[in-house]
């Protein structure tokens, strides 16, 4: 299994996101499936993201857009 997302010094932060409805049940259906929390989940992308993406300058936040949308 994955490491642990908590920090090793147990020190968290709390704070809240909103995410599309489709996204929330994807993120629900893969916790569920692995028996851990989607908060676990979360921090396990959120941290993967850091990791791929450090020093990383522009970084790839912008989706990429559909055609004919802007």
């Amino acid at each position: 299994m994955a490491r642990s997302p908590i920090a090793p010094d147990g020190k968290t932060v709390r704070t809240s996101v909103m995410l599309p409805e489709d996204t929330h049940l994807q993120v629900q259906a893969m916790a569920d499936a692995n028996h851990v929390s989607s908060a676990w989940v979360i921090r396990m992308a959120v941290q993967r993201f850091l990791e791929d993406n450090q020093g990383q300058l522009p970084l790839p936040l912008r989706l990429p857009s559909k055609q004919g949308q802007h």
